[in-house]
């Protein structure tokens, strides 16, 4: 494939480009995906078993509507995987062309948001996929948990290859890995006149790709784009999160590796961190004492209520004066008998009389006068706490034969 061939840019900027001209209106999501660092979309959050779906809006035109022959096109997207604690299990990505927008009933995991297990490998589908998988799924035939494939249909790859690259220089194979929370592009070229898909995986600083692509098929891609068809992209999660970032775009027309001249691919922030075992732990102990201590108030103000309740039964009734009542009572702590005269404050008389105890008995001292020990107000009632007098008032003794 020449590489002096001048590209006709009639670009569609499949996400970046719709975020950044505030043509959200094209786009159109399904799953986890959102708005995440420096622009990049998310495909998928720390949701476990989930799945993400982003597509262009507006079809692409692949095929010359005259001849009915697949025209050639390049498409070249960054991505980073950024895994759970970077433990292998999760899932990874595809960049996917449909004929619909968006792929109805799709499932996560091993399946990447593409098929499920009722249309796997179906003709039908024609839908054409470039994985981008890290995990080793043997229902599928794949090599390795670190792997590009190109899919025809359904997950099982008709052309794979270990992620990395090959050095211009010396040909070498250099090993790249595709959960090294590091950005990586991905670029896709079909070439017309070869009949011949190129894919090639390469560091985000790299300008261009390298000549000699990671994995080729030779196939004549024609009967797959009879129709207008759908760019989108796609990824899952497992039994273990990641968070799939990408931004990406299409070129149609004659094809050449195109040199990008961006500035340094930032570096991802790492995996949202979850609470330890340790802090789980505390947490749980914390909000346990929590409980018992509120249940163990609640309790003890419950017992207080019945206590207060229990005081003033008609059983411990020693008398009825002119506003109010007197109850025998003990004090807490000492075990002293008291008697509590009870008198509601709402009566205008009743609260004198309170005043009046409170302003006289309450300043004298003397062993042949009942003492004052205190006074309180609790909700309309008023309160006065008098030394309890086992043998009855003088006034007792002195009238009781003339009321007898």
């Amino acid at each position: 494939m020449s590489r002096e061939h001048i590209i006709r840019f009639q670009a569609i900027l499949v996400l970046f480009l719709a975020l950044f001209y505030n043509s959200h209106a094209y786009f159109v999501s399904k799953g986890s995906v959102g708005i995440g660092f420096n622009g990049y979309f998310t495909l998928t959050n720390t949701t476990k078993h989930a799945y993400g779906q982003a597509f262009d809006s507006e079809t692409v035109s692949i095929t010359n509507s005259s001849t009915g022959v697949t025209t050639s096109f390049s498409v070249n997207f960054f991505f980073a995987i950024v895994p759970e604690h970077n433990r292998r299990g999760s899932h990874g990505m595809a960049f996917v062309i449909s004929p619909t927008r968006g792929l109805p009933g799709a499932s996560s995991d091993q399946y990447l948001g593409i098929f499920n297990a009722t249309n796997n490998g179906k003709d039908s589908n024609n839908v054409i996929a470039i994985e981008l998988d890290i995990h080793k799924d043997e229902e599928f035939g794949d090599i390795d948990d670190n792997h590009v494939g190109i899919n025809i249909n359904g997950m099982r790859s008709v052309a794979s290859a270990s992620a990395g690259y090959y050095d211009d220089k010396d040909g070498k194979f250099h090993n790249l890995s595709l959960i090294s929370r590091k950005v990586m592009r991905l670029s896709i070229v079909y070439s017309q006149p070869e009949k011949q898909l190129n894919v090639t995986l390469l560091p985000a600083e790299f300008s261009v790709p390298p000549r000699k692509p990671l994995l080729s098929l030779k196939q004549d891609l024609s009967p797959y784009f009879l129709e207008k068809r759908y760019l989108g992209f796609t990824a899952s999660t497992g039994s273990v999160g990641a968070i799939h970032y990408m931004i990406g775009w299409f070129v149609n027309g004659e094809v050449q590796y195109p040199r990008l001249e961006f500035a340094t691919q930032p570096i991802l922030p790492p995996y949202p961190k979850k609470a330890s075992h340790r802090t789980r732990t505390i947490l749980a102990v914390c909000l346990t004492v929590s409980v018992i201590a509120a249940f163990v108030a609640s309790w003890i103000g419950f017992f207080f209520y019945l206590r207060h309740k229990k005081g003033f039964k008609e059983k411990q009734l020693l008398g009825r004066g002119g506003f109010g009542q007197v109850f025998k009572g003990t004090l807490p702590g000492s075990d002293a008998e008291i008697a509590v005269k009870r008198t509601s404050h709402d009566s205008r008389q009743g609260m004198s009389e309170f005043l009046a105890e409170i302003s006289t008995i309450g300043r004298l001292r003397h062993p042949n006068l009942v003492r004052l020990l205190g006074y309180c107000r609790h909700k309309e009632h008023l309160y006065l706490v008098y030394d309890f007098m086992p043998n009855g008032s003088l006034d007792k003794y002195l009238y009781r034969n003339n009321r007898e």
